[in-house]
């Protein structure tokens, strides 16, 4: 459409001139409206050749109108032509030119953008350098990374920093047969901030990656110490219920044959009355309480029947149970928990238990509520000798299982279990 334009206003121009019977050159000036276009179109060849082509014409009509018509005055148009011909197709190619780094930047950053691989950073970008400035060659090398050369690196070579937020990322160098331009240097800076930018994304998504990866490993390891908690649950309650079969067994069966046995004794003893057999019975007597004794008190230390009346009576009883060993003091104060489920009252009853026994005994035990009635706190302070380390890992153990800690220096433990 441009080249039809210039083209009918060359023609529209010449044969106006022709026809005009004024032989002065101001129509001569408009040649340089076609004669721009074309070289704003077509670039500077282009324009020098329109520029050509309005002074051929000027030379016609001198030669048929105006046969009089000065050297100079064909000079001085040409010049003009050419002048004109050349700066408008000069700014062309520049325009271009830019228009064409332009959108090499624009495909260079949405691809270095889009890579999915950061060992391709390099080798992209030198490609990417060296087509944008028509260099020789060009290298990048990455602090974190191998380096990559497009073409042949020739010095001296134009260096950049591959940066962005004061944290540097490498080098870009190019080189090229002549100096590069202001623009060119412009252009390998915006290269070299896109190439950070992509590097400091793919440093991101790296990290976002080892991210995803830990939270999925954490949440396994919270899974499995989980299941390994429901089995542990599930174990000591299990455990406690056999303590409890068993202690029942113990009190209801082999308690009461062993009574009903001694009272036969007492009876046979009153029967026989003889001096030979007292010792004998008195000796079998003794034995059979002895033995009735330990049952029961097995049975007790199995799975205490207090316990089934409550947590205080049960602890109260275990308090008196320790005074033998230096405890004068036993606080429980529940006021505000609410019931206790029963898992929860056997593990505080065997915390005191255990704490006692590891701790030597206590001068005094304390059972009370937390803040705002959200915990349950049990203090034993004056023992008589450190907590040995199974112990301890043993407590805080069975502390676990209710989302309870444990704390303990070497005369005072503190446990404290969530509700």
């Amino acid at each position: 459409m441009v080249l039809g334009m210039a083209a009918g206003l060359f023609a529209t121009i010449f044969v106006w001139r022709q026809t005009s019977g004024n032989v002065a050159d101001n129509i001569a000036l408009l040649y340089v409206i076609p004669i721009s276009l074309v070289a704003l179109e077509l670039g500077m060849m282009a324009g020098v050749v329109s520029a050509a082509s309005a002074l051929g014409l000027v030379g016609v009509w001198a030669l048929t109108r105006h046969p009089d018509l000065e050297a100079v005055g064909g000079l001085t148009c040409g010049a003009a032509y050419l002048a004109v011909g050349g700066a408008a197709g000069r700014f062309s190619e520049r325009m271009r030119d830019i228009q064409r780094r332009q959108s090499l930047l624009l495909e260079s950053g949405l691809g270095l953008a889009n890579l999915t691989r950061a060992e391709d950073l390099p080798a992209t970008l030198a490609q990417d350098a060296r087509t944008l400035l028509g260099s020789r060659g060009a290298r990048v090398e990455l602090i974190d990374g191998a380096p990559a050369e497009a073409g042949v690196l020739e010095e001296p070579a134009e260096r950049v920093p591959i940066e962005t937020r004061g944290i540097r990322y490498g080098t870009l160098a190019v080189s090229g047969a002549r100096t590069i331009s202001p623009e060119g240097r412009v252009t390998l800076g915006i290269l070299a901030l896109q190439a950070a930018v992509a590097a400091e994304s793919q440093r991101q998504l790296q990290d976002a990656r080892e991210r995803a990866l830990l939270r999925m490993e954490l949440h396994d390891a919270r899974s499995r110490l989980a299941e390994r908690g429901d089995q542990l649950r599930a174990l000591i309650t299990s455990q406690e219920a056999e303590r409890h079969h068993v202690a029942d067994e113990l009190h209801e069966q082999a308690a009461q044959t062993l009574a009903g046995v001694l009272l036969g004794l007492r009876a046979l003893e009153r029967e026989l009355e003889s001096d030979m057999a007292a010792p004998k019975l008195g000796t079998l007597h003794s034995n059979v309480d002895s033995t009735l004794r330990t049952l029961r008190s097995l049975a007790v230390g199995l799975r205490p029947p207090v316990l089934g009346l409550g947590l205080q009576p049960a602890l109260e009883a275990l308090a008196a149970e320790a005074g033998d060993h230096g405890l004068t003091e036993l606080t429980v104060a529940l006021e505000g928990i609410g019931d206790l489920s029963a898992e929860a009252q056997t593990i505080v009853y065997r915390v005191v238990e255990e704490a006692l026994d590891a701790l030597g005994g206590a001068r005094s035990v304390v059972v009370r509520a937390g803040p705002a009635d959200r915990e349950l706190v049990i203090v034993l302070e004056g023992g008589t000798r450190p907590i040995a380390p199974e112990r301890l890992a043993l407590l805080r153990a069975r502390l676990e299982l209710v989302c309870g800690t444990l704390s303990a220096t070497a005369n005072e433990l503190r446990a404290v279990i969530r509700l």
